[in-house]
């Protein structure tokens, strides 16, 4: 495949020399739009108020112009499997020559969860600092900028570095009980903490940090954020567990007069920020828990008269102040907005993917195959939307029709799936992760399989729940659907994307992400084959670390030749397999390119030849011999191999199609169809397929047999062979065919229950097909023996003996090699046959060729 070499190449080169232990040791894709795609865990500015910085999950650090909100820089750390690289942590130091991150940055080979430095002009990684036993969740800076503190997850408390020392570890407060969230200097270089031990601590001040005090918080269990006022005087302090505010002394931390927040319930107001002035207190957090969270501001230092400022519409994650009294605030939104005292927006800077929360009540609908899927842009479905693969193509508000399903969510006992911890099947539980949410719930098609969307990971469960396979989220999973064949689960994540994966071991085989301006999008394969709207050059990069001392770098995909390959998108759903789709799509392309090369209207190779007839109707003469379904069985028949064997992506150039229904199979009808066939096979210099498929009912008499078309006469042996299709003249023109190329013939022939008549049996006999038709390059396929009954479902809308085939076009792919041989097919249809009908149908074949035949549909 030298195609390949070259994107392998660009690869190879971007990897580092050495492994990188507990990174991601490739290229990994990552989304880029802008602007963060995951909640903001906090956000600080320098002293001047020029520059705001962010920290998110999506583990990007990015820095802004404070003034207008342009984005100037995107600084990324190291990242490995898992949480490894989310951002938690940021400050940037007042001088603005500093940017600190911090989080899940887990480099156990080198330390525990390492803090980075970046220089801000560059954007180069200057120092990382190790020795940390757990996750950074605060940074903060003293006003002067010597001093560095880290608040840490766990019992693990507080540390402080010095520049001076450059920048090693000075002090070290491990005597904690919980998780420490809060962290503030004053600008006498005293420092401030809270603990979710529900204790406030004060030290200083540095470089030695004595403590100076410690009291258990006044006003609630759990102490989050909290900042000293410019002035000094006073210490205040929000929590995760009340809207409660506290004021403290700065001394002694002997509480204050308390803010007015009586009439503040639900949520908290855990962030805290005093405006530059210090005249005004901010707090913003959960509160309230719906509608658009506000920020709450008290004037007179905090004892004065109460106001609101909107602001996002998820939690308040940071407040930090700016000049002139305006206010920065980020929240999870992900949001970020410069608020003026007044509370009008100076900027906003949101989402830029879809919000899919709360979609798990139907608003994900998909396709049959996949390859059709509706979303909406906002919560609950609104704004919707329409993506289709095949054609690349986005619609807004579309049509309502059948072309999509709603997600299953009947048929199995689960219960306790949406916005629980503990979701059960026939009441068991279900395993998930500690604190784990369970969000969505689609129930496979056949009925003894399901999938379940979680906050942090996507799962398939059988139907007695034990776990098929689990894969994790890139963000929480608020809607699945599993497609109406049965091969593919599409999920809708936290991070605005929507993502295909196989339904038979979970692996990711595409993703979509429409960006919130619902013109463009970008859709990839993990392998960073993509296609993408010109709005949306940029947004896909590929995230390569360069190490624990260097900044990764993030390439575009479009700067590797080679990767745009719209066509092949929708062939890894068909495949599941993005080198058959590769290999297809090349295949289509040489053929397209051809055509245009030569000017011909025909593609050059192999064409398909397709005759499928199905008699239900058998008229007024025969009808104690109707059917339900067999004219069904011709149409889709002819309609599954004319859809996925020709064209751009099939095996063949052309398939000629001919479908012949019920009163339309008249025994001169068959006979010129089947002339009409070889005419067209005469010109394929043997390389031609001919497909011959007869759905209906056959008969014996007197040791001859027969098919029977459309108005046969069953009233007597006599009438039967005056007026129905001997299987020897059959043979004859089966044998002209094969003069020219292969032949496959398709017999679903069997007698209705207790149709009998003198001298004649309504059924034909495989092993008597066998030799009637049995020849070099005819393969023969038959459902039955004589004696057995036709079977037709109203689930399958087929006979047993289509339904099979059908989906041995899917499934019969033994090799996986993405092409169906005659022995895949008749090991399928042998088996599977008997295993539909309950052992009721034994069908045979008769092989006299080999090779491949169809393009597989998995």
């Amino acid at each position: 495949m030298r195609w390949l070499l070259p994107v392998l190449c660009v690869w190879l080169m971007a990897w580092p020399a050495a492994a990188q232990d507990g990174l991601h040791d490739r290229p990994v894709l990552v989304l880029d739009p802008g602007f963060h795609t995951a909640p903001i865990r906090r956000a600080d500015v320098d002293e001047a108020g020029r520059f705001a910085v962010t920290a998110s999950e999506d583990r990007n650090v990015r820095l802004f112009d404070a003034a207008d909100g342009r984005l100037l820089r995107t600084l990324r750390l190291p990242t490995g499997p898992g949480n490894v690289g989310k951002a938690y942590a940021v400050a940037i130091s007042p001088d603005a020559s500093l940017v600190a991150a911090g989080g899940w940055t887990n480099a156990a080979a080198r330390g525990g969860h390492p803090i980075y430095l970046f220089d801000r002009k560059s954007g180069a990684l200057v120092q990382r600092l190790d020795g940390l036993p757990d996750v950074v969740n605060h940074l903060a800076f003293s006003p002067d900028g010597r001093f560095l503190a880290a608040s840490l997850w766990g019992a693990n408390g507080v540390r402080v570095y010095d520049r001076d020392a450059d920048w090693a570890e000075v002090f070290a407060d491990q005597d904690y009980g919980d998780s420490s969230y809060g962290a503030a200097f004053t600008k006498d270089g005293r420092l401030a903490t809270t603990s979710d031990d529900g204790r406030i601590r004060l030290y200083g001040p540095g470089p030695a940090f004595a403590k100076r005090a410690e009291i258990t918080a006044p006003d609630g269990a759990r102490p989050f954020g909290l900042a000293f006022r410019p002035q000094g005087d006073r210490l205040a302090v929000g929590y995760e567990d009340t809207t409660a505010v506290s004021l403290l002394d700065t001394t002694t931390l002997t509480p204050r007069q308390v803010p007015d927040t009586a009439d503040l319930t639900g949520g908290n107001l855990s962030k805290i920020a005093w405006s530059a002035d210090g005249e005004t207190l901010f707090a913003g957090g959960s509160y309230p828990l719906s509608g658009r969270s506000e920020v709450i501001a008290w004037a007179e230092a905090g004892t004065g008269a109460r106001r609101a400022l909107p602001a996002s519409a998820n939690t308040i994650m940071s407040l930090a102040p700016l000049p002139a009294g305006d206010l920065l605030v980020a929240a999870t939104d992900p949001y970020l907005a410069r608020l003026a005292t007044d509370g009008t927006s100076l900027w906003t800077l949101g989402p830029p993917q879809a919000n899919f929360r709360a979609v798990s009540a139907g608003a994900l609908n998909v396709s049959a195959d996949g390859t059709v899927v509706d979303f909406g842009y906002e919560p609950s479905g609104a704004n919707p939307a329409r993506f289709d693969l095949a054609a690349l193509d986005l619609t807004l508000d579309p049509t309502a029709d059948d072309r999509t399903a709603k997600p299953r969510h009947d048929g199995l006992p689960v219960e306790n799936w949406f916005d629980h911890t503990r979701p059960t099947l026939d009441g068991e539980p279900l395993p998930l992760q500690p604190h784990e949410i369970s969000r969505s719930l689609a129930i496979h098609p056949a009925g003894d399989r399901f999938v379940l969307g979680a906050d942090w990971s996507l799962r398939a469960f059988d139907d007695t729940g034990t776990e098929l396979w689990q894969r994790p989220a890139p963000g929480v999973t608020w809607a699945v659907n599993v497609t109406g064949d049965g091969r593919l689960v599409v999920a809708a994540y936290g991070d605005g994307t929507l993502r295909w994966h196989a339904m038979g071991d979970g692996r990711e085989l595409l993703a979509l992400f429409p960006l919130q301006d619902r013109k463009n999008w970008v859709a990839w394969t993990p392998e960073g084959y993509y296609a993408a709207t010109p709005g949306a050059h940029g947004v896909l990069r590929w995230h390569v670390n360069r190490g624990w001392d260097e900044a990764p770098e993030a390439i575009p995909v479009e700067n590797v030749a080679g990767l745009r390959r719209p066509d092949v998108l929708p062939l890894v759903l068909q495949e599941l397999d993005v080198v058959r789709a590769l290999g297809l799509a090349q295949f289509a392309a040489d053929r397209r390119a051809i055509v245009r090369a030569t000017g011909a209207s025909i593609a050059p190779g192999a064409r398909l030849h397709v005759l499928a007839m199905g008699v239900s109707d058998y008229g007024d003469a025969a009808r104690h011999l109707r059917l339900s379904y067999a004219h069904k069985d011709a149409l889709d028949v002819a309609s599954a191999l004319a859809s996925t064997q020709g064209g751009d992506f099939g095996l063949y150039a052309k398939v000629n199609r001919h479908v012949l229904r019920d009163g339309e199979v008249s025994k001169v009808a068959m006979l010129r169809a089947l002339d009409s066939m070889r005419g067209r096979m005469a010109k394929g210099e043997g390389r031609d397929v001919a497909v011959v498929h007869f759905s209906g009912h056959g008969a014996l008499v007197d040791g001859s047999l027969y098919l029977l078309p459309h108005e046969v006469d069953a009233s007597s042996p006599s009438m039967i062979e005056a007026t129905a299709l001997p299987v020897g003249m059959l043979r004859d023109k089966i044998a002209k065919l094969a003069e020219h190329g292969r032949v496959l013939v398709l017999l679903d022939a069997c007698r209705t229950g207790g149709v009998t008549g003198d001298d004649v049996d309504f059924g034909l006999d495989a092993r008597s097909l066998r030799s009637q038709l049995a020849r070099a390059n005819v393969t023969v396929l038959t459902s039955s023996t004589a004696e057995e009954d036709s079977i037709e479902r109203e689930v399958w809308q087929n006979g047993a003996f289509t339904e099979a085939f059908l989906d041995a076009l899917n499934a019969a792919d033994h090799d996986r090699n993405g092409l169906i041989s005659v022995s895949d097919l008749a090991g399928y249809v042998a088996l599977h046959v008997p295993e539909l009908t309950e052992g009721a149908h034994r069908p045979d074949v008769d092989q006299n060729f080999t090779g491949e035949l169809f393009v597989s549909g998995s």
